[in-house]
């Protein structure tokens, strides 16, 4: 005899196929919503070397919440961070375009790593 009750799903037919309508979050929206680049960034941080943690906001169903507010904070601060590290560094007037667009990945890169060590691997 089973421990174990077998769960009742609602299922969703997509083009002949039936998935099991799941919900991983407590808001619908951020389960539909998709993860950008910094939030699939932390998730990943998160079942590799947080697993405690992943597994906490998985049950409670903030998982999604978090990555949603992570990647949205760390696109912001890398917006600023380029900008602030453009001001520090100006582009001379007399440089070609490809140059022009070596400042830029510089800053980015810059921006970048600061983000991924202050937001995202925190």
């Amino acid at each position: 005899m089973s421990k174990f009750k077998p769960v009742e799903l609602e299922y969703e037919e997509v083009e002949g196929i039936l998935y099991p309508k799941i919900q991983i979050s407590n808001d619908v929206k951020d389960d539909e919503r998709p993860l950008g680049k910094y939030g699939l960034m932390r998730l990943k941080y998160l079942k590799e070397y947080k697993s405690y943690m992943y597994r906490e906001l998985l049950v409670n169903g903030e998982l999604m919440e978090h990555c949603h507010r992570v990647n949205d904070e760390a696109n912001d601060m890398a917006i600023i961070i380029e900008e602030q590290y453009l001001k520090k560094n100006p582009i001379p007037e007399d440089c070609g375009f490809m140059d022009r667009v070596g400042y830029y990945i510089i800053a980015r890169g810059v921006a970048e790593e600061v983000v991924l060590s202050e937001i995202v691997c925190r």
